[in-house]
């Protein structure tokens, strides 16, 4: 996504806890941008990052640091300055190494030295939303050597945008269907794989299981039953309205037809006046 596409993207009640973000009604989680750094801020806990990609806004990128080696290599220093019998060797043993950063997501060691200002990368990660402002956590990234390969990716964040990003997501009632009864048969499974408590079974249809299963099968075959009413209907309605294009085409027609033998009509009286003056001049 472009970064100007980004700011535009939108929060909504119930997602709030999923880093859940919307492009019109499209769910975005995880968003990948390309461009120039312009900018790097080191602080204690993270170093952020700011992305330009040339679409008229600018993206910050965030990467939390591990605190915990931080941790470990002060300890390291202070016992090596409180120790007098240490030599220069040991000291330049246990200089701190550079912060080592964390992904969003996996919390993996992230090695992010090469980004510096005025390199070219493109980087994915999730999405934060930070004092009215929406940031790029960072949770992987490729170097971009040349111009050619940001311009690649130019072509492909386009079509993505046109073929996916500005098409509504339609999810139709089938596919609803389709997820509430995968959803019902999870349930019913994991309701079923229910040992038992202490010595004895759990009663599955005490709990009201079969009972609920039972009411499932009725809810899909009333479902099918409506399905199938909904289908007659159309077909109903498709052929009402095929009967009656074929009416008003069929008046359509008559009309061109009297039309035609009227002009007909008055071509052969006129041939036939044009003949009779040709008689008279003979």
């Amino acid at each position: 996504m472009a970064a100007v596409d980004v700011h535009r993207l939108r929060l909504r009640p119930g997602f709030e806890c999923q880093n859940i973000c919307f492009y019109l009604n499209h769910p975005i989680q995880f968003i990948c941008a390309a461009g120039i750094i312009v900018a790097r801020d080191e602080q204690e806990r993270r170093s952020i990052l700011v992305l330009d990609d040339s679409s008229g806004a600018c993206l910050e990128v965030v990467c939390s640091k591990n605190t915990q080696d931080d941790h470990s290599n002060t300890n390291t220093i202070t016992n090596t300055n409180t120790n007098t019998n240490t030599n220069n060797n040991n000291m330049d043993n246990t200089t701190p190494s550079q912060p080592t950063h964390l992904t969003s997501a996996t919390k993996k060691p992230l090695n992010i030295t090469p980004l510096l200002p005025g390199v070219r990368a493109k980087l994915k990660g999730t999405i934060s939303y930070f004092r009215g402002m929406f940031q790029l956590c960072l949770e992987r990234y490729e170097m971009l050597h040349n111009m050619t390969t940001e311009v690649h990716f130019w072509d492909e964040r386009t079509r993505f945008r046109l073929q996916v990003l500005c098409v509504p997501w339609v999810v139709t009632q089938e596919e609803v269907e389709k997820l509430r009864r995968e959803a019902e048969e999870l349930t019913a499974a994991s309701a079923a794989r229910i040992g038992g408590v202490g010595d004895r079974d759990v009663d599955l249809n005490a709990d009201g299981h079969v009972v609920a299963r039972r009411r499932k099968a009725e809810r899909e075959r009333e479902m099918e039953k409506d399905r199938e009413r909904r289908r007659v209907e159309r077909e109903e309605r498709d052929r009402l309205r095929i009967e009656k294009r074929y009416e008003r085409e069929e008046v359509v027609r008559e009309i061109l037809a009297k039309r035609c033998r009227e002009k007909s009509v008055l071509v052969g009286r006129k041939q036939k006046k044009g003949k009779w003056l040709k008689r008279l001049d003979v």
